[in-house]
């Protein structure tokens, strides 16, 4: 009962990161410099955690270098997260961004266990995994399926920002297979979180070095002289919500397996993210829970349950 509550706060606090970081970035004006803060903030709780248990701050900096390339990849994939998660839902509200998502999520990651990818273990798609998707994004459509309003413009915009999440599922299935990895390269879950946010930083200071140099103040901040809402210390929250995300699933995958630890992340993401459309929690726009919204959510973990389980 611990690691299945432990599994549902895992998935709270993933989207109560998108819903911090959202504000966030109101305050910085910024996607990019929202998400630094969120690496900085992670890194600096990771490393105060290592140098506590081990007394010394040791990366086998040379262990992960002989592995290839594509090991690095879980930081840029999190500045991926990151930035897409702080864009994407204030269009989509944290519901319709979490479901996205997830499709994104599980179709990546039945391609990735498909071809043995990064490192992960085998795993071919079935007529049953495939029937198991087909659920999900039938599910996905009940939940996010609004009568069109306004023009042309207004209808085509979500669709973009759909996509976006969708990339941003893409992102997270790479990042858990690259992490997977690197965590069995390193022997220590923190140590292999910890190289992988450093990347994220130093992507991060990469990207906004080059729009600054290209583009000035504008490619970095948004175009906008409207003043942002006075900066709180939550603000600076997203990266311990990140930290939950990883240390809790790390924790309860041994006891529960696999595929009913993403259920209950699926749960706790799903329902807090119904509860903060129906909040307006932290300043995102209110959206009422429907009877289809619900249906689609069952359906969407009914199909996950396929996809896990059989």
């Amino acid at each position: 009962m611990i690691a299945l509550v432990i599994g549902v706060i895992a998935g709270i606090a993933s989207t109560v990161q998108a819903s911090v970081n959202t504000e966030a970035r109101k305050f910085f004006r910024s996607p990019f410099i929202t998400a630094g803060l969120n690496f900085t903030v992670a890194w600096l709780c990771l490393a105060a955690f290592i140098i506590f248990n081990e007394h010394r701050l040791s990366i086998p900096v040379g262990e992960i270098a002989k592995n290839p390339p594509w090991i690095w990849l879980g930081g840029v994939c999190a500045i991926i997260i990151v930035t897409l998660n702080i864009v994407c839902v204030p269009k989509l509200g944290a519901a319709g961004n979490v479901m996205i998502l997830n499709f994104g999520q599980i179709v990546t990651g039945l391609v990735i266990d498909h071809f043995a990818l990064f490192g992960a273990d085998e795993a071919r798609i079935s007529l049953t995994r495939v029937i198991g998707a087909v659920m999900v994004f039938a599910g996905l459509i009940l939940v996010n399926h609004e009568k069109p309003s306004g023009g042309m413009e207004r209808r085509t915009l979500p669709m973009l920002y759909a996509v976006l999440a969708f990339i941003d599922g893409i992102a997270c299935s790479t990042q858990i297979a690259v992490n997977g990895t690197l965590r069995t390269v390193v022997q220590s879950v923190s140590k292999a979180t910890l190289v992988s946010m450093s990347v994220g930083l130093i992507s991060t200071c990469a990207v906004v070095t080059v729009l600054a140099l290209m583009k000035g103040k504008n490619g970095i901040f948004d175009r906008t002289d409207e003043a942002g809402p006075d900066f709180r210390a939550w603000m600076a929250s997203g990266g311990i919500f990140a930290l939950t995300v990883v240390s809790g699933n790390a924790a309860v995958a041994p006891v529960l397996g696999t595929g009913l630890s993403t259920i209950t992340n699926l749960i706790g993401m799903m329902a807090s993210g119904l509860v903060i459309d129906a909040t307006g929690f932290l300043g995102i726009e209110r959206k009422p829970v429907t009877l289809k919204k619900i249906a689609g959510m069952l359906l969407m973990l009914a199909g996950t349950a396929v996809i896990s389980f059989l």
